[in-house]
């Protein structure tokens, strides 16, 4: 009798360890991994002095972009992946640091990345692109040029496979390489082009010619700038 007593004190010790060692490991602490982290993504300009046949210049000063909306393209895990989000306004291309919009993106590896701004016309008076500037032609005097873009267009741009992980934020940009617009312009159409006020307006409605050629450029002028990582609480960058 003796013996079974302290059989069974024996068991109750063992249990109540048990219990305190279970109560231990739930205080450990949790992962600081999310299951999601966040894109940001914006639009700027590169290459803003184009020579043309040539000889004649043309230099950008100024542009800016109304985008009716973002899309994040991608393969992950063997399964097409689309995010998108809407409406970036009075984006200034030529800022240091332009506007960016967010995304949210699972964690995860993404691969055959592509990222898309998408410009189309709006019930409203502001147009999706606007690019100022001057054309240079050869031996001749410098005349303003605008170009007034309302019609629908997608910028594209091929990104590198990225893994998104949970801890740290990223942000990139499409880049508009301006010098690529006018691959298919002369210096002699944009010599002749009509006047208005003294400017060469290239729009729907005026020089409608050397408009179409470069509308038919905008979605071949995109390219990437890479993934720049940073802290989700406001640390510092790493590519």
């Amino acid at each position: 009798m003796k013996n079974k007593f302290l059989t069974i004190c024996l068991a109750v010790v063992v249990t109540g360890t048990f219990l305190t060692s279970c109560k231990k490991n739930n205080n450990a602490p949790a992962t600081s991994l999310a299951s999601s982290s966040q894109l940001s993504v914006g639009i700027k300009s590169a290459n803003a002095i184009d020579t043309v046949s040539g000889s004649a210049i043309i230099t950008w000063t100024s542009g800016t972009a109304n985008v009716s909306e973002f899309k994040f393209e991608a393969s992950k895990q063997g399964l097409q992946i689309e995010v998108t989000s809407h409406t970036l306004t009075n984006v200034d291309l030529f800022a240091l640091n332009p506007s960016l919009i967010g995304i949210t993106l699972d964690t995860g590896t993404y691969s055959e990345i592509e990222l898309r701004a998408e410009l189309q016309p709006s019930s409203s008076s502001t147009l999706p692109l606007v690019l100022k500037g001057s054309f240079m032609p050869t031996g001749g005097a410098s005349i303003p040029v605008e170009f007034d873009f309302n019609d629908f267009a997608e910028i594209k741009a091929r990104a590198q496979n990225v893994v998104v992980n949970g801890s740290t934020n990223l942000t990139t940009m499409i880049v508009m390489h301006l010098n690529k617009l006018f691959a298919n312009v002369t210096a002699a159409e944009l010599t002749a082009a009509t006047l208005t006020s003294g400017t060469i307006v290239i729009s729907s409605s005026s020089n409608s010619q050397i408009y179409n050629q470069i509308k038919d450029q905008l979605s071949s002028c995109g390219d990437d700038d890479g993934f720049h990582r940073h802290d989700r609480f406001g640390g510092g960058d790493d590519n």
